[in-house]
């Protein structure tokens, strides 16, 4: 017995090798992009930093974002704006939700027992509620450069976020930062 057990060792530290090498990498880490460069662009002008805030500001309740926190010292707007995604909650739900079984024995003094028994149950059905998309920007004015970072979450009607990853699209950074520009110009010239 001994024998097969010392020749099995081997056996199995080579099998639990081979799952442990078959694990599958960080999901955090997957589809981790870098930053597109449009997304930081180097700023040459001698626009205050207070004007490029404000600039930021407008272009970004412009595209219906609501400013979440303005920072003068570090130059950092951030805003959010939500959506709901229709269709990704038709979701069916069951006809019968909530059911339950429930019962109890006792005794009383005496020769008597008594026993119960219950069904309880939810009806309904129907479809749950859509979920919503709530994407996150950040435009951040150093001295030098201004940088956008953006992000979007899907969170479920029960509030569970459902998927999240970084959205720095070169189109949107490159539309942005033009408005952004603009802004800053025209601000330039009201003073």
């Amino acid at each position: 017995m001994r024998q097969l057990s010392r020749s099995l060792l081997p056996l199995i530290a080579l099998v639990l090798t081979g799952c442990q090498s078959l694990a599958s990498p960080d999901p955090l880490a997957r589809n981790v992009e870098a930053t597109p460069a449009p997304c930081t662009w180097s700023r040459s002008d001698q626009a205050s930093q207070d004007l490029w805030l404000r600039a930021a500001v407008e272009s970004l309740e412009a595209r219906r974002y609501v400013i979440r926190h303005t920072d003068a010292q570090l130059g950092v707007v951030s805003a959010e704006r939500s959506a709901r995604q229709p269709g990704l909650g038709a979701v069916d739900r069951p006809l019968l939700g909530g059911s339950s079984v429930w019962g109890s024995v006792g005794r009383r003094s005496g020769f008597s027992v008594g026993f119960g028994t219950g069904f309880g149950g939810g009806f309904g059905g129907g479809y749950a509620d859509d979920p919503i998309e709530i994407e996150r920007l950040s435009v951040i004015i150093e001295d030098q450069q201004v940088s956008i970072t953006r992000d979007a979450s899907i969170v479920d009607a029960g509030g569970y976020v459902v998927d999240s990853r970084p959205q720095n699209r070169s189109d949107f950074c490159r539309e942005l930062s033009a408005s952004i520009e603009s802004r800053v110009r025209a601000l330039e010239s009201q003073q």
